[in-house]
């Protein structure tokens, strides 16, 4: 015969999601979008500033909770850079291609430092460079959401929870874009584990933890879409002569012909409190037009001002 506390619990169930929702507001589904807590389709996504695509490169992620597999940083890489390619606004360099130029600039799985995020940027032509960590997968028993209202009638259930931390550097400047942690938390089912017994709960089985990581792939892929959407599109000037400039993008981040960039002056320079140094754009020293486009690189138009090789150009979609 069903259990009584559980045919109580399924009948208050409905009742109750609705007060959660009246007792919130209207308000409450589209500011958890736009914190990218709630995921319903684009709905509360940015638009990207940039007018083409933006080429970004994911190095293998450090694994710091041990999950027995040398090749697990490599796999999360691999996921993450397959689900940030499903962004039409994004071009993703394979992990194997980042990690190898990290690793023969002496990386050894180390957080990345601004000046290596700007080297392995500038080599790789990367306008963003990611690193992070799977930082926790851990199993516990817990009651979430409705139950925590009817604790005296609801079991606990057992979840996986796996955060991923991502960071994104601007490869043109060295500095971050954005940090942060995506959390995946799958509901193995009920707990059956006595709270005040000494038996050890059971050990998290492969399939939880990837169904875990699963979950906060996801959840990072929509947080740092924050910081990439408004990181404008640059480029380092390669070659100069002349009124003509070379870049090293082409067609391959959709850059169009007769789109302008600017290259701006350096206003001044300024030092964080951790020895971070980073140069606060001034007025534009030089208009450029791209006039031919390659399937790697273009060539821009100096239609005024001057520039050097080395310099930085950045789109300008008026």
């Amino acid at each position: 015969m069903p259990n009584a506390h559980k045919i109580l619990s399924l009948a208050l169930a409905p009742l109750l999601l609705s007060l959660m929702i009246l007792a919130q507001g209207c308000g409450v589904f589209s500011d958890l979008a736009r914190d990218n807590q709630l995921h319903i389709g684009s709905l509360g996504l940015k638009d990207f500033i940039s007018p083409v695509k933006l080429r970004v490169g994911i190095l293998d992620l450090r694994d710091e909770v041990g999950l027995g597999s040398p090749e697990a940083g490599s796999n999360l890489a691999v996921l993450l850079t397959e689900r940030f390619s499903e962004n039409g606004d994004l071009v993703l360099v394979t992990p194997a291609e980042v990690s190898a130029a990290a690793r023969a600039r002496g990386w050894n799985g180390e957080e990345l430092s601004p000046e290596m995020a700007m080297e392995l940027g500038r080599e790789l032509d990367l306008n963003v460079i990611m690193e992070g960590a799977i930082s926790q997968v851990e199993q516990q028993a817990a009651r979430r959401g409705w139950r925590r209202l009817i604790r005296f009638i609801s079991d606990q259930q057992k979840y996986v929870d796996a955060v991923i931390t991502l960071v994104a550097y601007d490869s043109a400047t060295g500095l971050v874009i954005s940090s942060r942690a995506g959390e995946g938390s799958y509901k193995v089912g009920q707990s059956e584990v006595d709270p005040f017994a000494s038996t050890p709960e059971p050990a998290i089985s492969q399939e939880a933890i990837e169904q875990g990581l699963e979950l906060a792939i996801d959840d990072t892929y929509y947080r740092t879409l924050d910081g990439l959407a408004y990181t404008p599109f640059k480029a380092m000037v390669v070659s100069q002569d002349g009124k003509n400039a070379t870049i090293r993008y082409g067609q391959n981040v959709g850059l169009p012909r007769g789109l302008e960039f600017v290259c701006l002056s350096a206003r001044e320079t300024l030092t964080s409190s951790i020895n971070i140094s980073y140069v606060v754009p001034g007025e534009a020293k030089a208009r450029l037009v791209a006039r031919d486009v390659g399937p790697d690189q273009a060539t821009l138009e100096i239609v005024e001002g001057s520039l050097d090789v080395g310099d930085f150009v950045q789109a300008w979609d008026r």
